[in-house]
């Protein structure tokens, strides 16, 4: 068996993994990062599909970057320069058969919904800065962070109904703190000032980062960035192993001393000072070597988690939507 020795192993080339590593390889650290993909990137990656002479390249959805750090901006504008281009923004949302734009369109919203369905959206949203911001109700979970910043109609009709379709459980299950993650900032007069600004011709630079109108992406799809990332790790001298996955994570106590790789060379051990990984929870703790305590594993079999199923078709047309 091969032994390696570094100051840190990071298992998982995703953008946490390799994050990581760039920021290490800046302050001069050794590092190994493994990746058990042919491919970097993880849930970021860009898959790419060929038809003879025809290259299609597509991701997991649209990672876009609506950050206010300017740092990640010139972070990825340093790595792949003219190829990290600014996009218009067309977001739509389905809803009982119609579409309305996103960020909201007040004329179209007003048009889809009705007036007597505008009317008791205004009419719930004043009931819910009563009971929320008078009487001070608790926001105990995600649909109190709902009802308090939309009120009851427009909540169910838009955030709670799309929420509990991606996560498959009740709004009322799900930590107030998601909201915090999704859609802080927004509500009902954080729109309606968004509304009034882009029709009188300006718009906020302060407000919500769900309602920017525009922004950048990397010009053939974010996998762009993490292989970029991988390809200078290499150059600097740094391993970057591809198709190698952890089969061991050997800890003595509290401590976690050695982890065994599984490569297209053969097994690896690896020792070192400091473990980055990414490994799903559940995956990770079968990994431990000793198997841990019986209250550990009885634990991970109560972990929920949501699967994906993607499918891509290739189409003789030009553009299908101008919709991201």
């Amino acid at each position: 068996m091969q032994k390696l020795t570094t100051d840190t192993l990071i298992i998982g080339a995703g953008p946490a993994g390799l994050a990581t590593a760039m920021e290490l390889s800046k302050a001069g650290k050794d590092f190994i990062v493994v990746e058990r993909d042919s491919v970097v990137g993880g849930l970021a990656k860009t898959y790419t599909f060929t038809e003879g002479d025809l290259v299609f390249r597509t991701d997991n959805g649209p990672h876009r970057f609506f950050s206010k750090n300017p740092y990640l901006y010139s972070f990825i504008e340093d790595l792949i320069d003219e190829q990290w281009i600014e996009v218009r923004r067309q977001t739509r949302q389905f809803i009982e058969g119609k579409f309305y734009d996103y960020p909201v369109n007040a004329v179209q919203a007003l048009k889809n919904v009705g007036i007597v369905r505008a009317i008791r959206i205004l009419i719930d949203y004043g009931i819910a800065k009563i009971q929320y911001g008078i009487f001070k109700h608790p926001i105990r979970n995600f649909a109190d962070y709902v009802y308090a910043n939309f009120g009851k109609t427009l909540g169910e009709f838009n955030m709670i109904n799309y929420t509990e379709k991606i996560w498959g459980i009740s709004a009322k299950e799900i930590h107030p703190d998601w909201a915090g993650q999704r859609i802080k900032g927004l509500s009902l007069t954080s729109l309606a000032k968004d509304i009034i600004g882009r029709s009188l011709g300006f718009a906020s630079k302060s407000k919500p980062k769900t309602l920017v109108d525009a922004f950048y992406y990397p010009e053939t799809g974010t996998g762009l960035i993490y292989e970029t990332i991988r390809a200078r790790l290499v150059e600097k001298g740094y391993r970057v192993l591809l198709n190698t996955e952890p089969t061991a994570v050997v800890h003595e106590g509290n401590r976690i001393t050695e982890v065994i790789l599984k490569s297209p060379e053969g097994d690896i051990s690896v020792s070192f000072k400091n473990l980055v990984e990414s490994v799903p929870l559940p995956k990770f703790i079968d990994l431990l070597s000793p198997q841990p305590s019986a209250e550990i594993l009885s634990a991970k079999q109560k972990l929920r988690y949501r699967s994906q199923v993607y499918l891509f078709l290739t189409l003789d047309k030009e553009s299908v939507t101008a919709d991201q």
